[in-house]
């Protein structure tokens, strides 16, 4: 009783600063004779990047008249939180939120409208560029902690993008931008360390200009992890989880008049929170990798823009786990992706109020070495988990942004995609966004999206417990939204909408084999309200609701929760010497998979806060942050082998300097 007390405090208190801080802002301005800071000439701030949002369509367009529901987060709200990687950042977007599993594939859930994934439905693009691997189709496995000192914005589309991205970008897509060359004229060094063995250091260094120039990122994180208490393992054990991490992540960005180069590594070696037998392990160990490199040209043929891109992509999976059944003390399954990718993209304007984006994509996927050693033997000629796969994919978009009146556009799009391995799925979208007034605006959308089945849902072998298919087809999605943004006045805007997804060809795992049956209905809305007075005086509060039905059973899909509220306020405290956020998530309980007795997973709610200051002296920024402040105990969905469920870190904190120079 006294947390739940202490957790209605906590919220009462974010919500009443949310709205009493426009009397602390007036007597700011009485302060300074009326003199304001100016929003407008600070496009970091909450309504000011607008502008800059790009992915919903490729064109610039601000988030009220783009033809999706997204959401922009910006390099200042992403510092001022705190935020250790993109996680931290994302589980503030409505709608969204994240969960700890144990399986092969990836350590986290992703829960976006009412769907929990590996993160196979979602898209993650940096600057653009693919980053979900063939494998596991996901991203989760290496970008989950993906560092956030080189990111500019992170742009979130919440719902789907394959009439413009393709594949993967089923109820969600995240574009990550870079800072680019000229974007940094120097240096910055920052270093950190925190509780349970935690040290961070981070290196970014920039020259010359968008012309010819350069920015690099070194970034080393190891951690201990939250050693989290197992009451009862599969074996009935009790114990500590053992969620050990160390990564290393290097990004480049180079440009050379109209050439941009991007090279990008990430290596990441992490323990388990259990085994893949959900036992206490101390035993399992990943050591995964995943590095790419772009080159592309733009230029401008007269009133027309072109864009070419050609890829490299590799991804190796290594991981040895503890299984302790008869006769298999360990097994250890290797194997790499490379995917070889090239698009070209032409935007023009054939005729008067209409512009038009045109693009032809291909890409040519290959799975090799892969092996198996079991017992510290190779059995990859008579054992081994998966096969040689090669996937080509050839694809072609239209886009086409329709002005009919100055307050009135209409968004229509195709896009057509074959794939050598199950065939073709053509996906078209529609949107229309009227401008009611200049400060309102709404939109009604329709999309449909596709997620192609990944290698492992087709070719895996020698698993009594999961046998791939190669016969899978695609899942789908068909999504129809409505939405309004109303920018009540400089300093105010609320935005809100209503969706309704129709998933179907379901990909599932029967006992054993992997095949297409069902899928779901789900219904749901968001809203957000947002407050922006100055520089380091702004806040939030969003409200989502989904409701989802397995459309064979009819039963709620589980694991995830109905409601969700976030609430996030940030300060500047004795005159912006310091600045102060601290942020509230609250979850409703969540169901328990068809056939688990067990009571509902209990709602949760978990408190963030960060404070900073620049003061100090030039270019040095100091900054400490706690995750989880209050220590919540908080467990998610697990088969009923595992007492109460897989545990979540406790309280964390953080000290970092930042130097720049």
């Amino acid at each position: 009783m006294a947390r739940a007390q202490c957790f209605s405090l906590m919220a009462a208190a974010l919500l009443g600063a949310l709205f009493t801080s426009p009397l602390q802002a007036a007597e700011a301005r009485a302060d300074t004779g009326g003199l304001v800071t100016s929003l407008d000439s600070d496009l970091s701030l909450l309504f000011e990047e607008d502008d800059l949002f790009i992915s919903a369509s490729q064109s610039a367009r601000t988030l009220g008249k783009a033809p999706a529901i997204a959401t922009v987060i910006t390099d200042k709200q992403l510092q001022d939180m705190g935020a250790r990687n993109i996680f931290d950042a994302l589980v503030t977007v409505p709608g969204f939120g994240y969960s700890y599993q144990n399986t092969i594939s990836t350590e986290s859930n992703i829960e976006v409208r009412g769907i929990k994934n590996h993160m196979e439905k979602v898209l993650l693009m940096i600057d653009g560029h693919r980053i979900n691997n063939p494998f596991f189709g996901s991203f989760n496995h290496l970008f989950d902690e993906f560092p956030i000192e080189q990111i500019k914005r992170i742009e979130v589309i919440r719902g789907p993008g394959s009439a413009l991205y393709g594949a993967n970008a089923f109820v969600g897509v995240i574009n990550i931008i870079m800072k680019k060359p000229g974007d940094l004229a120097g240096a910055q060094l920052k270093g950190g360390a925190g509780n349970n063995s935690r040290s961070h250091g981070n290196m970014l260094i920039g020259t010359g200009s968008a012309d010819a120039g350069f920015i690099a990122s070194y970034d080393r994180l190891d951690t201990k992890g939250s050693r989290r208490f197992i009451a009862s393992d599969a074996l009935g054990n009790s114990g500590y989880t053992h969620f050990w991490r160390s990564t290393d992540t290097a990004h480049l960005i180079a440009s050379v008049d109209k050439f941009t180069f991007t090279g990008l590594y990430l290596d990441k070696r992490r323990g388990t929170p259990l085994s893949i037998t959900n036992m206490i392990d101390t035993r399992t160990r990943t050591n995964n990798k995943q590095a790419y490199g772009t080159v592309q040209y733009k230029d401008e043929i007269g009133d027309a823009h072109l864009e070419a891109t050609l890829g490299i992509d590799q991804f190796e999976w290594n991981t040895e786990w503890q299984i302790n059944l008869p006769g298999f003390t360990t097994g250890h399954p290797l194997l790499k992706n490379r995917t070889y990718s090239a698009e070209m993209r032409l935007q023009f304007t054939p005729v008067e109020e209409h512009n038009l984006t045109v693009g032809l994509a291909q890409e040519f996927q290959r799975q090799f070495d892969v092996r198996h050693i079991v017992n510290n033997v190779d059995v990859s000629a008579v054992f081994n988990h998966n096969k040689p796969a090669k996937r080509q994919i050839s694809a072609v978009y239209a886009q086409d942004e329709w002005d009919i009146r100055n307050n009135l556009t209409l968004t229509t799009g195709i896009r057509f995609d074959h794939y050598n391995d199950f065939g073709n799925t053509t996906n078209p979208r529609a949107a229309l966004v009227w401008s009611a007034s200049d400060s309102v605006d709404v939109k009604l959308l329709y999309a449909s999206a596709f997620r192609a089945p990944s290698f492992l849902e087709m070719y895996e072998i020698n698993n009594p417990a999961s046998v791939g298919n190669p016969n899978l087809q695609p899942e789908k999605m068909r999504t129809i939204e409505a939405g309004v943004v109303w920018r009540i006045t400089h300093n105010y805007q609320l935005s809100a909408n209503l969706f309704h997804n129709r998933f179907s060809e379901r990909i599932v795992q029967t006992a054993p084999l992997t095949i297409n049956s069902g899928g779901a209905n789900i219904w749901g809305g968001e809203a957000e309200f947002k407050a922006d007075w100055q520089e380091h005086l702004y806040g939030y509060v969003n409200y989502s609701y989904q409701k989802s039905k397995d459309s064979q059973t009819q039963l709620a899909l589980p694991d995830v929760p109905q409601h969700r509220i976030r609430i996030g306020v940030n300060a500047g405290l004795f005159d912006d010497y310091l600045n102060l956020n601290t942020a509230l998530r609250w979850n409703s309980r969540r169901m328990r998979a068809p056939g688990d007795t067990r009571a509902p997973m209990p709602a949760t709610t978990v408190v963030d806060t960060a404070v900073s200051t620049d003061q100090l002296m030039k270019g040095l920024k100091v900054s400490l942050s706690a995750h989880n402040l209050l220590d919540a105990a908080i467990y998610d969905p697990s088969p009923a082998t595992v007492a109460n469920g897989y545990p979540r870190p406790g309280r964390t904190y953080l000290a970092e300097m930042e130097y720049t120079f």
